[in-house]
Parts: C-alpha cells; sequence; structure tokens
C-alpha cells in the first residue's frame, strides 16, 4: 500500500515548486517592466519629451490594468507581452560608425597583422593641458609581434563608490631603443555634447569604441590630469606568446567592430567585460563575466589576484596594492618623455 506520507511529501515539495515558480515569474516580469519603462524614455529615435511621455503613459497604463483587472495573471500575461514588444522597439535602434562624434573619437584604430608583421593605423596621443583642454593626435605603428613580451591591467577609481572604476591593458614590446608601450581601452564612443551615463548604457544610446593610444594619453589623462583618482596598474602573470594572442585576438574584434559596429551595454557590454572576453587563453578554465567582481570593475583587481593573474607568488593583496598603486608616481612625474618608466620605477 502506497505510503500517505509519501503522497503529502509530495505534494508539499509540489506546492513548493508552484510558489517559487510564481514568484519567478512574478519577479522576472516586474525587472523587465521597470527596464520597459526606462528603454521607452531613453529611445534614440524619438525627441526625449515624447520619450518621457511614452514611458509615462506605460506606467500608468500598467497600473490602471492592474486595478482592473480582477485575475493577476492575466495583467502578468499582458505586461510580459508589453515588455516583449518594447524589447522589439528597442532593436530599431541600430548602432553605427557614422555620427558627429567627440573630436577625440572620431578616429577608430586599425590593426593588421600579416605573420609577425604588426601595422596599427591611429593610435591617438593627444597632448593635454587640463583634462578638458588639449590637442587631438593620431600617429601609426610598426613592430614585430613577437616584440611583444608583458601586458599590463589598469584599474581606475574615479568615484568613492568602490564598485565603480574603468579599466583597460597596457601592452609592452622590446625594442631597440627600449620598452615600449600601447594603450587599449574599451570605451562608450560620445557624440559631440554627450556624457557617459550609466543608466543609458542599459539602452542602447552608445556604441563601443577600443581605443589605442599612448599611456601618456590614457594613464596620463586619467592621473596627472585627474587629482582625485586613484590609479593601480597590475603586472598581469602571462607568457609572452600569451601576450601576442591576447592582442592578436583584440586586434580581431578591432577590425570586426571598423566594419560592423556594435552597442555598449553597462552591465554585460562594459570595459571589464570586453577584456575578460579576450582572457581565455590566459585562464586555465573561462571566467564568468557575470561574476559582480566583473559586473563592478572596481572590483575586477582584486578578482584577478584571486585568480592568479596579477601579483607574485606568496604576495599578498595589501602589498601588491601598495607596490601596484601609480597615480602619485605619475603626477610627481608629469606627462614626460619616460613617463611609462616613472610610473614603473624603471629607468630606460
Amino acid at each position: 500500500m502506497f505510503p500517505l506520507s509519501l503522497l503529502s511529501a509530495k505534494s508539499r515539495t509540489g506546492k513548493l515548486a508552484y510558489r517559487a515558480l510564481v514568484l519567478f515569474a512574478w519577479t522576472s516580469v516586474l525587472t523587465y517592466f521597470v527596464w520597459s519603462v526606462g528603454a521607452l524614455y531613453h529611445l534614440q529615435f524619438v525627441p526625449a519629451p515624447v520619450g518621457l511621455l511614452l514611458a509615462v503613459g506605460y506606467f500608468v497604463g500598467a497600473i490602471w490594468l492592474l486595478r482592473h483587472l480582477q485575475d493577476r495573471s492575466r495583467w502578468l500575461a499582458c505586461i510580459a507581452g508589453s515588455v516583449l514588444l518594447v524589447y522589439l522597439i528597442t532593436l530599431a535602434q541600430q548602432p553605427s560608425n557614422d555620427r558627429n562624434w567627440a573630436i577625440e573619437q572620431t578616429r577608430t584604430p586599425l590593426v593588421e597583422i600579416d605573420d609577425d608583421h604588426v601595422s596599427v593605423r591611429n593610435v591617438r596621443n593627444n597632448t593635454y593641458r587640463s583634462e578638458a583642454d588639449f590637442d587631438v593626435h593620431y600617429r601609426d605603428e610598426s613592430f614585430r609581434l613577437s616584440e611583444l613580451t608583458d601586458v599590463w591591467f589598469v584599474v581606475q577609481k574615479f568615484s568613492a563608490l568602490e564598485g565603480l572604476a574603468h579599466t583597460f591593458l597596457s601592452f609592452e614590446r622590446a625594442s631597440e631603443v627600449g620598452p615600449q608601450f600601447l594603450g587599449v581601452s574599451v570605451e562608450i564612443r560620445r557624440e559631440r555634447g554627450e556624457t557617459y551615463s550609466p543608466i543609458r548604457g542599459l539602452y542602447r544610446n552608445f556604441e563601443v569604441i577600443y581605443i589605442l593610444g599612448d599611456e601618456r594619453d590614457l594613464i596620463g589623462s586619467r592621473t596627472v590630469m585627474r587629482p582625485d583618482d586613484r590609479v593601480w596598474m597590475y603586472r598581469v602573470n602571462a607568457t609572452p606568446g600569451e601576450v601576442q594572442l591576447l592582442f592578436s585576438d583584440i586586434a580581431k574584434q578591432i577590425n570586426q567592430l571598423n566594419r560592423r559596429p556594435e552597442f555598449y551595454h553597462t552591465l554585460l557590454r562594459n570595459c571589464t567585460n570586453e577584456i575578460v572576453s579576450h582572457t581565455y587563453e590566459l585562464t586555465p578554465a573561462p571566467i564568468n563575466w557575470l561574476d559582480p567582481r566583473i559586473v563592478l570593475p572596481g572590483f575586477s583587481g582584486r578578482f584577478a589576484y584571486s585568480q592568479g593573474l596579477v601579483g607574485k607568488e606568496d604576495q599578498s593583496w595589501a602589498d601588491l596594492q601598495t607596490e601596484s598603486r601609480i597615480d602619485a608616481r605619475a603626477r610627481e612625474a608629469g606627462l614626460v618623455p619616460d613617463f611609462s618608466m616613472r610610473i614603473r620605477n624603471r629607468d630606460w
């Protein structure tokens, strides 16, 4: 005879599973409903007042429907359908390389790799008088891929909120005149007069751009010209072969963006997500790019340390932090020709 207690236990388990499923459905739909309100407000192809009216009307309509529909499951289904419709509307916003770009982002880089020979076009090397006052310059570079020996991971904290930061890489190569450095920074590509907004970055409002630049530009502008920012630079534990594979992978993405632009996303495609997408050759297992320490770039240095990507063997995190902080060194040096060596406490 089948035990009644077992039937009762199965019934309780079924009820719990059903309630969990209902809770998940409500949480998901309400989360995406809030996203949809913001998406309508931030539509690029309608004037701002129209976007505001659409967002308010959508929100008020949902509240009205909630009050007049007695069956809450029907309301949930209606909202889920509306969220899908809003998402389809946002797909009408397409990325472009043809906009009125901010003056320091008018050009995109291009990298050609032919066997061991590398040609890089549009390496930015701005001359700064202040953070907002600068002259834009570009140059072309050629070198051998086999000359790349090291890569450095840079974390710039620009806010009191520890999770907020900008991260980028800088490649070191050997040359006859001494070490040379080439920075790679993944950023939003801003239009004239446009400023970064993490909220707008959730709604297909910014294209993504890879900036190739010298360190006096990419690091100097974030240290010498920004006296309150904190900046760390960590040498990545990678072999020259791994460094060269990493650069080659980044070069492919740079060239692809020239052919087919793509959107930035604050959480899913930020500066650190992009770096992680290129580093699979450096770790035993792929890094989860949705890890909170990746989504919030301010914690990415500690994450890299926990993965063994940065830091010497048996070196504590506190010691690595002290050793790797460079903003004070950069401000003391100024934007001098040997800037890259000065921030590393090295001589030519």
